[in-house]
C-alpha cells in the first residue's frame, strides 16, 4: 500500500514538473505569482517601519535582505524584482530626516546602481550620499549630470544640485537654474499608477472636444517651452459644442498659461472667446492669480483634466486654436530659479 502511495505521489510530482516545463504560460504565471507575493511581503515589512526616524534603520536592513534574497533566486544583475526594490528604496529615502540614516542607505543604493546604472533616483541618492561623505565636488557633479542626462526634465537632480551649489559655486548654480527651466525631454513613470499617457512628460497633451454627437480626442506633440504658441486643432468633422477638455500628465511645477482661445466655423468665421467669459476648472491642480491670462500650476504626477466651458453652444466649428505658454515654476527663492 505504501509503495503504491509513494509511486502515485512520484508520478504526480513528475507530471507537474513536466507540465510546468512544457507550458510556458503556466510557468510564467507561477513565477509572477511568486514574485508578487515576495514583493508584497517586503513592501509591507518596510512600510511598517517608516512611521518614525528610529525605525527607518529596520526598513533599511529589510531592504538589504530583499536584495540578498532576490539575488539568490535570480541574479545579482538587473532582475524582475528591481522595480519593487526601487520603489521600496524610494519610500525609505522620502522618510529619511537624518544624514546618518541616509548614509545607512548607501549599501542598497550602490547595489541598485550596480544592477542597473540607469536608475534616475538611485543616481540622485548616490550624489546626496557622496556629498555627506565629503567626496570630491567633481565626482558629485558627474553623478548629478548622469541623472540629468537620463531624464533632463525631471526635477529631483536639479533640486539637489541647487542645494549643493548654493554656497559653493555661483557659476554652476546659475547654470543648473538655466538648464532646469529649458529642459523638457525625458519622462517619469510610477509603477501601478494608471495614466492615459502612460508616463509623466513635457512633450505632449491632448484636447477633447465634448460635442453633442461624440467626444473626439486630439493629441498634440512637441510643445514649445518658455514661448507662447498657437496650438491648432483641426476637427475631423464640424461640431457643435459648448466645452472642451485639456488633458495632460506634466511634471509638478509646470505652469500652463492660457492666453487666448479662438474658434473657426465652416463658413470661415473667426470667433474670439474672451477668457473672462470662459469657466475653467481643474481636476487636481490650482490657479495662480494673473490679470491678463489664466495660469494653472501642476502640483502632482496625476493625469489632469482642465475643463473649459463657454457661455453658449457654438455651432459648425471645424477648428480650435488655443494660445498657451508652458513654463516651469521656480524651485528656489532666487530670481529666475
Amino acid at each position: 500500500m505504501k509503495k503504491i502511495f509513494f509511486s502515485s505521489l512520484a508520478i504526480i510530482f513528475f507530471s507537474i514538473i513536466i507540465y510546468i516545463t512544457i507550458n510556458s504560460n503556466f510557468r510564467r504565471t507561477i513565477l509572477n505569482l511568486s514574485s508578487g507575493l515576495l514583493n508584497n511581503y517586503y513592501s509591507i515589512l518596510i512600510r511598517q517601519n517608516l512611521s518614525s526616524e528610529e525605525n527607518i534603520s529596520k526598513s533599511i536592513k529589510i531592504l538589504e535582505n530583499q536584495i540578498k534574497i532576490t539575488d539568490m533566486i535570480t541574479t545579482n544583475q538587473k532582475n524582475s524584482f528591481i522595480d519593487n526594490i526601487y520603489l521600496n528604496t524610494y519610500a525609505i529615502e522620502k522618510n529619511i530626516k537624518s544624514e546618518k540614516n541616509l548614509l545607512s542607505l548607501s549599501k542598497a543604493v550602490k547595489k541598485l546602481i550596480k544592477k542597473d546604472p540607469k536608475i534616475y533616483g538611485a543616481l540622485v541618492w548616490n550624489a546626496k550620499i557622496m556629498s555627506i561623505e565629503g567626496k570630491a565636488e567633481e565626482k558629485i557633479y558627474n553623478q548629478i549630470n548622469l541623472a540629468i542626462e537620463l531624464s533632463p526634465a525631471n526635477i529631483e537632480a536639479y533640486k539637489f544640485a541647487l542645494d549643493y551649489y548654493q554656497n559653493k559655486n555661483d557659476k554652476k548654480f546659475n547654470q543648473f537654474c538655466k538648464d532646469y527651466h529649458k529642459a523638457f525631454l525625458g519622462s517619469y513613470t510610477i509603477k501601478n499608477n494608471s495614466s492615459r499617457f502612460f508616463e509623466t512628460s513635457l512633450t505632449r497633451f491632448a484636447i477633447q472636444i465634448n460635442s453633442q454627437k461624440k467626444n473626439q480626442v486630439y493629441i498634440k506633440e512637441s510643445i514649445n517651452l518658455n514661448n507662447s504658441q498657437d496650438y491648432v486643432i483641426q476637427l475631423k468633422e464640424p461640431s457643435n459644442f459648448s466645452e472642451f477638455t485639456f488633458l495632460s500628465n506634466f511634471y509638478p511645477g509646470t505652469q500652463i498659461s492660457i492666453m487666448d482661445i479662438e474658434l473657426k466655423t465652416t463658413a470661415n468665421e473667426i470667433i474670439k472667446i474672451p477668457l473672462d467669459d470662459v469657466y475653467i476648472s481643474t481636476e487636481n491642480n490650482f490657479f495662480i492669480t494673473d490679470k491678463n491670462i489664466k495660469k494653472i500650476l501642476v502640483s502632482n504626477y496625476n493625469d489632469e483634466k482642465i475643463i473649459f466651458k463657454f457661455a453658449n453652444l457654438l455651432k459648425n466649428i471645424d477648428e480650435l486654436k488655443i494660445k498657451i505658454n508652458f513654463t516651469k515654476a521656480n524651485i528656489t527663492n532666487k530670481p529666475n530659479c
